[in-house]
């Protein structure tokens, strides 16, 4: 049902058309991600939604979960106050689509994933999986964008033909606050990482060029000597490198 009454069941008070203040950065209780108009709030309470996760379903039949669906909450019900997404695998605190009897969460993002998904990386159609393509435990999944591994029953996208795969979330661009930080962390080393070698490829470089100009230089002086011994050296130039 489409949100016309200004009441959502998730805020005490009403929820009235807001429009964003030029600079002012907010986030959205339900995804976690930036505010972006259309939206809908409550001032008193710093209490914003998307008008898409304003108007998302209470329910959900999802083809991962057959066997029951799946509720709307507004909070996570463990004692934590968090739950663990079974789609990505990453940390939620915000809405999810939950199913208490198996303890089975969903972010609202994951929830809605397409089951298949075109990127820039690669020629073919990825196909969602729900676990694993590979049969073999003992075969860890490796992410073709990150280079990241998965577990067994994070959901990927994947290509059968080549062997190719990635991360949901890689593919889609869903990335929580958290694992955005953990991304920038993550590239910083692999820059620290590369700056080092970078470093260790120049001096390697220096090592040879100067390896190379006492080769020189020996050789010189062994030429040198050898005249030496021939003419006594009286009409001949020294050059040093």
């Amino acid at each position: 049902m489409k949100f016309q009454d200004n009441q959502h069941f998730s805020h005490k008070h009403i929820l009235n058309a807001l429009k964003l203040d030029i600079g002012k950065k907010i986030d959205c209780i339900a995804c976690e991600n930036p505010i972006t108009e259309p939206f809908h709030g409550c001032y008193s309470c710093n209490y914003y939604l998307h008008d898409q996760c304003l108007n998302i379903p209470r329910s959900l039949q999802h083809i991962c979960h057959p066997s029951h669906p799946l509720t709307l909450l507004p909070n996570p019900t463990y004692s934590s106050q968090s739950f663990s997404c079974n789609a990505c695998g990453s940390k939620g605190n915000a809405f999810s689509f939950s199913c208490a009897h198996c303890e089975f969460d969903l972010h609202i993002q994951c929830a809605k994933l397409p089951a298949k998904i075109l990127i820039e990386k690669h020629p073919h159609e990825l196909s969602l999986l729900f676990n694993s393509p590979y049969k073999d435990e003992n075969i860890v999944f490796v992410c073709d964008e990150c280079h990241g591994t998965a577990n067994r029953d994070n959901w990927v996208y994947y290509c059968f033909h080549c062997d190719f795969g990635t991360h949901s979330n890689c593919a889609t661009g869903n990335v929580t606050r958290k694992e955005e930080a953990n991304s920038s962390q993550s590239c910083n080393e692999c820059l620290m990482e590369s700056t080092a070698h970078k470093f260790l490829e120049i001096e390697a470089s220096n090592e040879a060029q100067e390896k190379s100009r006492l080769e020189a230089q020996f050789n010189a002086q062994g030429r040198n000597a050898v005249l030496d011994l021939v003419d006594g050296g009286s009409h001949r130039k020294y050059y040093y490198y």
